[in-house]
């Protein structure tokens, strides 16, 4: 088996050390040399296996890390044996997570896992492969972990599954104890009521309930989450009780685009994601229907939007309002425009809200539709408030014809984001 080597020089006491993040602990190996020679120590390949749950027949999260792992060809294939009884009926490879140091500094990155090469596209029975073939750059340089969500356990007991990475000039095979207990007690949460979507400022409110599926009475502690808030309770269930609570949150612009709302037992846990919208508040001066003068202001408290913004699009669709006449190229300043934006960004001298020119784009813009050009301005990172005012200055927007409430659309796009928002404004 190939082996990498350090050399340590006299006198030195040097302590090797490795850390992986989240489940894995540090692995460390210490040496010390004396005076007039050097001591050459091979570092073996460690393994750790990580279940949650470790108890019986239960679906389970199985996290394999690996430490001092070295393959220096791409690595093709990656096979786990698990013992009889265990089961990977009905997984494929959304459920598996590859993780690589693929350059030696210690960052593990994702790499892609093909779809099971079978008749449903699914793994079976307690043995499945997992290709990588195709991906770029699959070597090995330290560490590796391989995490499997919905392994369903075998009976309790002691066992020893392996694992084993394929590439064209080595195969390398590890094994690890794993110890599946009784199902003695077991919480099981459940979220038993939650909205998909709140408005940015308005509470989420989500019921859940824990029930013991075991079959022994135990305490146990459950914590229930929503985004920065949580509650934990130490609650006694007999085997087939319920325990049900409601945890709430006011949310705020700091949470767009979503938060995770969580229950989590010392057995199991879930979540369930639900979207803050809101972000952006829609201002019409004045709100008379028809009139053809009108200022329309977004406004958001922030947004969580990555890079820089290129572009921003209002879209008011079929609710009437004409943005026919704007203008973004007339002679002057930014302020002399009908189309204004304020970004609030972070620059090398601190945080500034500033007025941010824009291009010409499709100016005079028509419809109800319009796409105002930010891109070639230096710096529109967003770091707090922004403005869109439409309608600034010689021509304005034409407010639809009814009176009645409406909504429109707002969207940043750059780079590297996208941020879509809906706001409402009403005319009478």
């Amino acid at each position: 088996m190939k082996r990498r080597h350090f050399i340590l020089s006299a006198g030195a006491l040097t302590t090797i050390s490795l850390t992986i993040s989240g489940a894995m602990a540090s692995f460390a190996n210490s040496a010390s040399a004396l005076a007039n020679f050097q001591t050459v120590i091979p570092m073996d390949t460690e393994t750790k296996l990580d279940l949650a749950p470790n108890t019986t027949s239960r679906a389970a999260t199985h996290t394999w890390d690996f430490g001092y792992l070295f393959i220096d060809s791409e690595v093709e294939t990656i096979t786990v044996d698990y013992p009889a009884g265990t089961s990977l009926d009905g997984l494929n490879d959304t459920n598996i997570t590859v993780e690589l140091d693929r350059t030696g500094d210690g960052e593990l990155s994702e790499v892609g896992v093909n779809q099971p090469d079978t008749t449903d596209e699914t793994y079976s029975g307690s043995t499945a492969t997992f290709e990588l073939s195709g991906n770029y750059n699959t070597n090995i340089e330290g560490l590796a972990r391989v995490t499997i969500d919905g392994v369903e356990n075998p009976a309790a007991g002691e066992y020893t599954p392996s694992m084993t990475f394929t590439a064209p000039t080595e195969t390398k095979s590890f094994e690890n104890a794993m110890t599946i207990t009784d199902n003695a007690s077991y919480f099981e949460p459940s979220i038993t009521n939650v909205p998909a979507s709140v408005d940015a400022g308005t509470d989420i409110v989500a019921d859940y309930t824990v029930t013991n599926t075991g079959v022994d009475t135990e305490q146990k502690t459950i914590t229930a989450s929503v985004a920065i808030a949580e509650e934990s309770t130490a609650i006694e269930l007999a085997p087939d009780e319920s325990y049900s609570d409601t945890i709430s949150y006011t949310t705020t612009t700091d949470d767009v685009p979503s938060v995770d709302v969580a229950v989590e037992t010392p057995d199991d846990a879930v979540s369930q994601p639900v979207s803050v919208g809101g972000a952006f508040g829609l201002d019409v001066e004045p709100t008379t229907a028809g009139a053809a003068d009108a200022t329309h202001t977004w406004t958001a408290g922030d947004v969580d939007f990555s890079g820089e913004i290129d572009t921003i699009t209002v879209d008011y669709g079929s609710t009437g309002v004409s943005l026919n006449g704007l203008r973004t190229d007339r002679n002057g300043g930014d302020l002399d425009q009908d189309v204004v934006v304020k970004l609030t960004r972070q620059l090398s001298g601190g945080i500034s809200k500033d007025v941010i020119g824009l291009n010409d784009g499709d100016s005079p813009y028509s419809g109800s539709t319009a796409t105002f050009d930010l891109s070639g301005y230096y710096t529109t990172n967003v770091a707090g408030e922004i403005e869109v005012i439409v309608g600034y200055n010689e021509v304005g927007v034409e407010n639809p014809g009814t009176p009645d409430s409406y909504t429109a659309e707002i969207t940043l796009d750059g780079d590297q984001d996208t941020f879509t928002d809906t706001a409402s404004f009403t005319v009478d």
